[in-house]
């Protein structure tokens, strides 16, 4: 997998959302967007402190914008729901 491929599977649905990007999307303003059970899920080694910036950058941040700018590494450290269900596009094209 090359380390833009994210950004690849993104571009190449364009309007065509599967609905699990659709699904998670839609629960952004949702508290379990930004909830430490989601980051210790992903995360379990990291410390409070990484949650709180975690949090910080994914309640001011969008998604949308920020995966043209960020690696795949960064992108699925900040959205790993969002990244996942990318992952899984791509595999399935």
């Amino acid at each position: 997998m090359s380390e833009d491929s994210l950004l690849q599977a993104y571009l190449e649905i364009e309007q065509d959302w599967p609905l699990s990007l659709i699904s998670i999307d839609a629960q952004k303003q949702d508290p379990m967007f930004t909830s430490i059970h989601v980051f210790v899920k992903y995360f379990p080694e990291n410390t409070h402190e990484d949650f709180l910036a975690w949090r910080h950058h994914r309640r001011f941040n969008d998604w949308q914008n920020e995966i043209y700018s960020m690696s795949d590494t960064e992108f699925q450290h900040h959205w790993p729901l969002i990244a996942g269900a990318l992952a899984e596009v791509n595999t399935s094209s």
